[in-house]
């Protein structure tokens, strides 16, 4: 499978396929949104774009795909002077990646004082559960990783959410170039009861469909985009020529995402339905 990227590449396919002109702007009447962003913690200008642009959506919270801070664990610099008022109000909803740990988790744990040390986690956020994993531990060890499996079939179970939304940093499949699919958590998530499964890890943008299960993989927060190699099978769209943040808005019927790029273009748009 080769590489395929130029300086300014948009790698782009979408069954939904177009590139919108302009963001779609929510009515009255629709309920906020959740943002979502990954690999983003670098204190460079693009995280500072994308961050104005999640705070022009004005979202109910915040979703983190991992990758919080690099090269520093300065979490008030890489991240509260981004997202400060979701921190401030417990509505900043982490999952650690591999650079928090190489960091430092404990600095993770004392920016984070709403989790209780907790990585392993859920919450409700303006009509969604996130079950947030922490997928840097879990691939540690087999025993690690059987306990968050454990864990996350027994917590979608046990859920009486209407959207069951998993999040982790690895993705488990990404056609991205530097790290790929992550096969040791290719797990039955529609069948526990998951609705749609985040992570980051790759600097780009995809969304895969696999097994009837719609996976995206959002790591264009703001550290150095990667590029793609070629897609693989149900992959549906794929953008890695800037940087944004992905938006989730649910209500009884649907659970709809756009992922808008800085400037506040619609790159990809689903709709989820029961």
């Amino acid at each position: 499978m080769g590489l395929r990227r130029s300086a300014a590449m948009v790698a782009l396919v979408v069954a939904s396929s177009t590139l919108f002109a302009s963001a779609v702007h929510a009515s009255p009447s629709t309920p906020p949104p959740v943002a979502v962003v990954g690999d983003f913690g670098s204190g460079s200008a693009d995280e500072r774009a994308v961050a104005d642009l999640v705070a022009s959506a004005g979202p109910a919270a915040v979703v983190t795909t991992g990758d919080n801070v690099y090269d520093s664990n300065d979490y008030q610099r890489l991240v509260g002077d981004f997202y400060g008022p979701w921190v401030a109000t417990g509505d900043l909803l982490p999952s650690a990646g591999n650079h928090d740990h190489a960091e430092g988790i404990a600095a993770f744990d004392r920016f984070f004082p709403y989790l209780k040390g907790r990585h392993v986690y859920s919450a409700g956020r303006a009509g969604m559960r996130f079950f947030v994993l922490d997928s840097d531990v879990a691939l540690a060890s087999p025993q690690a990783l059987a306990r968050q499996k454990a864990w996350l079939k027994r917590s979608l179970a046990a859920s009486p959410a209407r959207w069951k939304v998993v999040v982790l940093h690895h993705p488990p499949f990404s056609s991205g170039a530097v790290h790929g699919s992550t096969r040791e958590v290719q797990w039955p998530f529609r069948a526990w009861g998951a609705d749609l499964v985040l992570s980051g890890h790759e600097h780009s943008y995809e969304r895969i469909v696999s097994g009837g299960m719609t996976y995206v993989v959002n790591g264009a927060g703001g550290k150095d985009l990667y590029g793609f190699r070629d897609p693989l099978a149900g992959s549906q769209a794929r953008f890695d020529a800037g940087h944004g943040a992905l938006f989730l808005t649910a209500t009884a019927g649907s659970l709809t995402g756009e992922f808008r790029a800085v400037g506040g273009d619609v790159v990809d748009r689903f709709v989820l339905r029961p």
